[in-house]
């Protein structure tokens, strides 16, 4: 006789998002992504640190704030990463008809408005399901691999609220075919000014890249009686930090940059990390993301590539006004909206 099988399939598991277009207020989701998801609930249940008379608990805990939080991973796909790029940085609007170019410029000396996102997550037990709202990130890594496969993503999520339990959306599927973006079609380009950035590529000398962007954001709350308790009323942006780590072979041209590193005066970078795929929009444009910033060399470390010995080179970036803004991204997909 048949037997039904056990519920809760970690492979039913769904990752999906929708705009919002108020704090607050959640919506459907409208796209589904191709990463996997691990959430975390912590209502903060806390036993009071009292003397009751005995050896062991006497009372019932008590909570305090709610923190919702979560983590995606996953390969990155040129029709997906505008999500992260507008969750970490700041609301954005492509131009384009067919190509739409998306360009993020966050302001150095000024906080930007959240971009702020609905996500919805579970297995097939319907009653198992999750509804997060007001999702921003807060850590983005971007791990360009030695294999020169996809560029993986690791992206910290923050949202204000949960709702439990909520059915997903219906009728949500992942695109099957995703114009990935390939560490082999990424240029590194490093110069010495900005007007000069992203001319010299350095050829035959990047084995890896990672990328570490911190937003640093706080969580606002209020005492505003009963009605509201633990409710967050939004978000404070805190100070921004990127780092990125190259590997490096011995190249003439990264025995340069391991030079200015030891330099007795810091020497200002301006860097470039330019994707651009071998799939065509239309015309002569093709799915592409362009990361830009300026920084200088920290740390160094020994590596080994293989049988190859291999230099490791630390940047944190800086905010130089020649650039316009501290950390430069442009994408360039198909996306008419951030999530349709």
């Amino acid at each position: 006789m048949p037997v039904a099988a056990l519920p809760g399939n970690v492979r039913f598991r769904a990752f999906q998002l929708g705009l919002q277009t108020t704090f607050g207020t959640p919506v459907a989701a409208t796209r589904r992504m191709p990463w996997r998801f691990n959430p975390t609930v912590d209502p903060h249940w806390t036993d009071p640190d009292v003397d009751t008379g005995t050896l062991d608990p006497a009372i019932s805990p008590y909570r305090t704030a709610l923190d919702v939080t979560g983590q995606s991973t996953g390969p990155l796909a040129a029709n997906d990463a505008q999500a992260l790029w507008s969750a970490l940085l700041k609301s954005e609007t492509p131009t384009g008809t067919t190509a739409k170019t998306w360009d993020w410029d966050p302001a150095a000396t000024s906080a930007d408005a959240y971009e702020l996102l609905t996500a919805e997550w579970g297995d097939e037990v319907a009653g198992d399901q999750w509804r997060y709202q007001d999702g921003i990130v807060d850590q983005l890594q971007l791990q360009f691999p030695q294999d020169l496969g996809p560029i993986m993503h690791t992206a910290d999520w923050r949202f204000a609220t949960t709702t439990y339990p909520q059915a997903r959306t219906a009728g949500l599927s992942v695109d099957t075919n995703p114009t990935w973006l390939y560490a082999a079609d990424t240029t590194l380009s490093i110069n010495d000014t900005a007007g000069s950035i992203g001319i010299t590529p350095l050829t035959n000398t990047m084995h890896d890249a990672s990328i570490n962007i911190q937003a640093n954001n706080d969580v606002k709350r209020f005492a505003n009686g009963s009605n509201t308790n633990f409710a967050v009323a939004g978000y404070g942006r805190g100070p921004r930090t990127m780092e990125t780590t190259f590997t490096f072979a011995k190249s003439t041209a990264a025995l340069s940059e391991f030079a200015k590193w030891l330099n007795a005066n810091a020497q200002e970078r301006f860097v470039q990390l330019d994707t651009t795929t071998r799939v065509l929009i239309t015309g002569s444009t093709f799915y592409s993301q362009r990361i830009r910033f300026a920084g200088y060399w920290f740390t160094r470390s020994e590596q080994s590539v293989g049988s190859n010995t291999a230099g490791q080179l630390v940047c944190r970036h800086i905010h130089d006004p020649a650039l316009v803004t501290p950390i430069g991204v442009r994408l360039i997909n198909t996306m008419s909206n951030l999530l349709s």
